[in-house]
């Protein structure tokens, strides 16, 4: 018997309601989503891996992320090209690793994070053989939809209270999914619910974790021996990337100070990359001489040849990167964190506190 139209919202928009997204950004804006997808420990509890597929999965992983980082600052057509690369070989060779069962599992909590945009893939297009004019009506309606959110995203990122945006943000989807079960045949909905598999809380997503680039030495090291990531392994580190004469750089110091002093004695470890924007930025007694005048006794990397500017695929001066206790990257916050009234410095500080609370490796 056909699903009515209110039992098919029901089935649908249930597993469509998660929070706004957070105000970090994702280090990897903008690469396929299947790609946080692989880095979701969520995903990983899903699928039920063995001890021999979880080395497996995370070494393919360490090793892909290694050639996926550099590509975060490069031009975007040239990136795009690499990173569908990356995702290819990624794909096959979890091909390799996973079963046939916990392929179609991946397959499926790929549909559901894709939300409603899915529909507007191909594969999905071909599944559920559109008539003349749904695709159309189906794109301007998901078009509409993303457009609010980002509105409401940006908001966000500007302070404001985060229960009602994210209502408004419940209400939009609600409002999305009734005109898309309106769009779609019975017979269709249902071919999309098989899609969707089993129940999988979405909301579990949104914390993946992945491996960072190794230091490189690139022109000395101030308040410390050279450092390299794999022996900070156990600590939090909190890696910040700027420049003495960025005045958004420059905006971001006090807070740097009140972490140095709130976390002194504990397992974290803040460390500066200054990576110069200008001639004047170039000189290594110039960034001495200012980091001593802003009263930073932790680690200064002076990246002279941008190696690891590159190494991490950084674009923006300053950057606030979290690594957590077993050596990956978990949060980002690009630029500036009180920007515009944002509260960055807030929302980093409690999630250095998160990490910290973890249990060491």
């Amino acid at each position: 018997m056909p699903y009515p139209r209110a039992a098919a919202i029901v089935l649908l928009v249930g597993w469509l309601f998660s929070p706004l997204p957070s105000s970090a950004a994702d280090p990897f804006w903008g690469a396929d989503p299947t790609w946080s997808l692989l880095h979701e420990p969520a995903v990983a509890r899903e699928l039920v891996l063995s001890p021999l597929q979880s080395r497996q999965f995370r070494d393919l992983l360490d090793e892909l992320d290694g050639r996926f980082f550099p590509l975060r600052n490069q031009p975007s057509e040239e990136a795009g090209e690499k990173a569908a690369d990356i995702l290819r070989d990624a794909t096959r060779q979890c091909e390799s690793i996973l079963s046939d069962r916990q392929s179609r599992r991946l397959s499926e909590i790929q549909t559901r994070q894709q939300g409603t945009s899915a529909l507007l893939r191909a594969g999905m297009k071909r599944l559920l053989e559109y008539k003349p004019g749904q695709s159309e009506q189906l794109e301007r309606v998901i078009s509409h939809t993303r457009a609010a959110t980002q509105e409401l995203e940006m908001r966000a990122t500007k302070g404001e209270p985060r229960e009602p945006l994210e209502k408004e943000f419940a209400r939009l989807k609600e409002a999305e999914m009734q005109d898309i079960v309106g769009i779609l045949s019975s017979a269709q909905r249902t071919t999309w619910q098989k899609a969707l598999g089993r129940d999988f809380d979405v909301r579990a997503l949104g914390r993946p974790a992945y491996k960072p680039p190794e230091l490189v030495e690139s022109g000395g090291w101030l308040n410390s021996v050279p450092l390299t990531m794999k022996e900070l392994t156990g600590k939090v580190v909190v890696v910040h990337f700027y420049a003495f004469g960025c005045i958004n750089c420059i905006h971001n110091y006090p807070t740097y100070r009140e972490w140095q002093e709130r976390f002194r004695g504990k397992d974290v470890v803040i460390l500066g990359i200054h990576t110069p924007e200008t001639a004047a930025e170039q000189d290594t007694d110039s960034v001495s001489r200012k980091a001593d005048a802003a009263e930073w006794d932790f680690p200064v990397l002076i990246d002279s040849t941008k190696a690891n500017w590159n190494a991490w695929g950084n674009s923006m001066w300053p950057s606030v990167y979290l690594v957590d206790r077993r050596g990956y990257l978990r949060y980002f916050w690009p630029g500036e964190l009180k920007w515009e009234g944002a509260t960055g410095d807030v929302w980093m500080r409690e999630r250095i506190e998160e990490l910290l609370a973890e249990p060491p490796p």
